[in-house]
């Protein structure tokens, strides 16, 4: 009867130390893994429809594009947003883009303090065919040189969108030309307005970078 009951101890030791290890891997899976919601889905979708018809890359549309796979932080969201909100004085004090004040401007900063970059997946991009590349790849061939002989591609930098509320978000982004070493074409930040369903530019702000 000893044994018995030892036996059925071991047992359930060992299928509770199973089920822990299996929970913590689904965890680790989850961490490194995060899938965007709908809402950003639909986020990143609407703004690279609306920036990507403008006449700016008229010469381009044919070109492949390529997504960096490490995102950019959503901290450069805010932070783009703060640099224009200490000049809202001039310009524009009232206007309707200012739609954090300054003690939510703290609190979501704070938020984002220890903010993980998020790995961008083909799936991630609905109406667009889109290869990814790391950042270091990128890299590595702007420092040897080879982008030169490459074919031109369209190299994207972007955010997860940062949702500030339901009709509301920012989301920031760099894209620039393969060949000429990543010759930045635009950048900035942008306010996206949910409205009748879709999500469009509202504003943007000036990023502080200049290439």
């Amino acid at each position: 009867m000893k044994k018995i009951i030892i036996f059925f101890f071991g047992l359930f030791f060992i299928l509770s130390c199973s089920t822990k290890k299996i929970d913590k891997s689904n965890q680790i899976i989850k961490n490194i893994s995060p899938q965007l919601s709908q809402s950003e889905t639909n986020i990143v979708s609407d703004f690279l429809n609306a920036e990507l018809a403008t006449e700016r890359y008229k010469n381009y549309r044919n070109l492949e594009i390529v997504v960096i796979e490490e995102s950019l932080k959503k901290s450069q969201s805010i932070e783009a947003y703060e640099l224009n909100f200490n000049y809202k004085d001039s310009w524009g004090k009232f206007s309707n883009e200012w739609i954090l004040d300054s003690i939510q401007l703290r609190k979501v900063k704070s938020e984002l303090e220890n903010e993980s970059v998020y790995c961008w997946k083909i799936t991630d991009f609905k109406n667009y065919k889109v290869s990814l590349m790391k950042n270091k790849t990128l890299r590595n061939i702007i420092n040897s040189g080879e982008y030169i002989n490459l074919p031109e591609k369209l190299i994207l930098y972007l955010t997860k969108p940062l949702i500030i509320d339901e009709n509301n978000a920012l989301i920031s982004f760099n894209i620039g030309l393969s060949k000429s070493g990543f010759g930045s074409l635009n950048h900035y930040t942008a306010l996206m307005r949910k409205v009748n369903d879709k999500w469009v530019i509202s504003a943007s702000y000036d990023d502080g970078f200049y290439y």
